[in-house]
């Protein structure tokens, strides 16, 4: 395991539109008050879990936003030029999509310190952190696939269907084997799932 701190200090956003544009977690994902870690807390324990592949991609992730951002701040600036701010369509449009930018960037930071998993450190005998985890669903035919995670890989769009580990569904499934059933409460209504098989999640 290594732990891993990117990235300064986090300015929020003063445009007023900032906390409008959250993505909404969904039912099974993290809590909205858990969407910011406090970034200077250094105790391992609360560093945010991430795969080693999902630590590359993060990284990728940030310098295009970085070139993004760099490219808009040019736009504005020519857009600016043009006159009149008030009736400039072109200037609030740039100014916009150059916050969403600024805004997807400080939401990844904001989940530093990173502890880096590797792929050897992942076992499959119970369902932990790295697993893809197939899970029948009471009342249903077939089984699905739900890859336990964190909030990075869930940014970040990696896979079919994350499940965060520190969401409620992930609370729930984590330490269970093949076989064992847990029981969860989802609109008012208690549901039985089953764990049908456990792997390793791979690069895709």
């Amino acid at each position: 395991m290594v732990v891993f701190n990117i990235v300064d200090t986090i300015k929020l956003l003063s445009d007023t539109n900032y906390w409008s544009r959250a993505r909404i977690a969904k039912i099974w994902e993290y809590p909205t008050n858990n969407l910011f870690n406090l970034i200077n807390n250094r105790n391992v324990n609360m560093a945010t879990l991430i795969l080693r592949d999902t630590y590359r991609a993060l990284e990728k992730e940030m310098e295009s936003l970085d070139k993004l951002k760099r490219e808009t701040s040019l736009k504005i600036r020519d857009a600016a030029s043009e006159g009149d701010l008030k009736e400039n369509a072109e200037y609030h449009a740039v100014r916009e999509k150059q916050s969403l930018i600024v805004y997807k960037k400080q939401l990844l930071q904001s989940h530093a310190p990173f502890s880096i998993i590797e792929n050897g450190e992942i076992k499959t005998d119970k369902v932990e952190f790295g697993n893809k985890v197939t899970i029948r669903e009471e009342g249903k035919d077939e089984p699905e696939d739900y890859y336990l995670l964190g909030p990075i890989e869930f940014e970040l769009d990696l896979y079919p269907l994350i499940v965060t580990y520190h969401s409620p569904f992930g609370q729930a499934v984590v330490g269970k084997k093949i076989d064992e059933d847990f029981t969860l409460e989802i609109r008012g209504k208690k549901t039985k799932f089953t764990i049908t098989a456990i792997e390793k999640i791979s690069a895709e």
